[in-house]
């Protein structure tokens, strides 16, 4: 058909600038609306990074308890004591202690002395020997004897045994040799095993 066939109802020529424009408007109108639902589309699209929906919440981080370790009581019970009895470093040896002196006379003297025999061994022949001698070293006699010697036995190890002593000095004539003078009394301990010589004492007469 052309703009000289368009003919109405009537038999008359249609507008042929009005068919026109209605159709452009319509197809106008088709593609607005074509438009609208790609852009719709596309703003929608999952993908699309204009219309990235709103990221999940993230889950808040749960930090777990610090685990204690559990606390086990250890009872330390102490040590027993062990106490070790030193042994005595010598077999056989001696220790002497005199009791204080008693007058009996113008030189003569009484005590008591007490010997120990510290070692771990039995001390066998004890005797106790008693010399005295004067300022000038003059020996003095003893009971009648250079000496004085006193036999007490066997003693065994870590016993004791206290012997009486009576010491008469034989200081001369008119006691000369002890009168005025400071006399030293040396005293020994001996046994088969052991002779042991303890410190000197002084007596003034």
């Amino acid at each position: 058909m052309t703009e000289n066939d368009s003919t109405g109802p009537n038999g008359k020529p249609l507008p042929v600038m009005k068919v026109k424009k209605s159709s452009m408007m319509l197809a106008g109108i088709a593609i607005l609306i074509i438009l609208v639902i790609a852009v719709t589309v596309f703003v929608l699209s999952p993908g699309n990074p204009g219309s990235s929906p709103s990221p999940a919440p993230t889950p808040p981080m749960v930090t777990a308890a610090p685990t204690i370790p559990a606390i086990t009581e250890v009872t330390t019970e102490p040590a027993p004591t062990i106490t070790e009895t030193a042994r005595p470093a010598q077999p056989v040896d001696f220790v002497l202690i005199p009791s204080d002196q008693v007058n009996c006379g113008l030189t003569c003297r009484q005590l008591d002395a007490t010997i120990t025999n510290t070692g771990y061994e039995t001390a066998h022949g004890v005797c106790i020997t008693l010399a005295i001698h004067n300022s000038r070293n003059d020996i003095i006699p003893v009971n009648g004897n250079p000496s004085l010697q006193q036999c007490v036995g066997d003693i065994a190890a870590g016993a004791s045994k206290t012997e009486p002593i009576t010491v008469n000095a034989d200081c001369g004539p008119f006691a000369r040799n002890c009168i005025g003078e400071t006399l030293t009394l040396e005293t020994t301990a001996t046994s088969t095993e052991k002779t042991v010589r303890f410190p000197d004492q002084q007596v003034a007469v």
